[in-house]
């Protein structure tokens, strides 16, 4: 119960951070991909970029996971489209899983019974995203590679990560 409290009020603080800039922009939304969830994004403008703040909920594998990335919205593709924007970033994500067994290098390893399986990783961001201006949405295509150690001793590494991205813009 302990677990889920902190788990709790770590994403509550996550999502609650704040920008201090004088024109923020916040969306909510979901990706559907490999790690699926649900997310929030808090962003700003720094120069000719535009930084932002992601807050993601998984869940898979009766295991839940929350990933906080930066993201840098840096070059437009105008010459496509106006609303068409690059961005990239890092971040890192925490959470647990529930498995009757691990895969380690191509072998099966099994538990007599469902274990608690604690993780941690970091992750990478990549994504094309354009921005429909007539309704407040925004539709990516990303990648979000990691590498994931798992409790007992087991390391994850998946560079392909792929999704699509729908968000509401407020």
């Amino acid at each position: 119960m302990n677990k889920k409290i902190l788990f709790i009020s770590s994403l509550i603080y996550l999502t609650s951070l704040s920008l201090s800039a004088q024109i923020e922009t916040r969306q909510a939304g979901f990706r559907m991909g490999y790690r699926s969830g649900i997310f929030y994004q808090v962003s700003q403008e720094a120069g000719n970029a535009e930084i932002a703040y992601n807050a993601m909920l998984s869940f898979q594998k009766s295991g839940v996971q929350a990933t906080a990335l930066k993201i840098i919205y840096e070059t437009s593709f105008g010459d496509i489209s106006p609303n068409l924007v690059f961005s990239w970033g890092y971040g890192g994500h925490a959470g647990f899983t529930y498995s009757d067994h691990v895969r380690f290098m191509g072998e099966d390893y099994y538990f007599p019974d469902d274990r608690f399986c604690p993780l941690f990783g970091i992750d990478g961001w990549v994504a094309a995203e354009y921005r429909i201006t007539d309704i407040p949405l925004n539709v990516s295509l990303n990648v979000k590679p990691f590498v994931e150690l798992t409790f007992p001793s087991f390391l994850k590494v998946t560079p392909w990560d792929f999704a699509v991205s729908i968000s509401y813009v407020f």
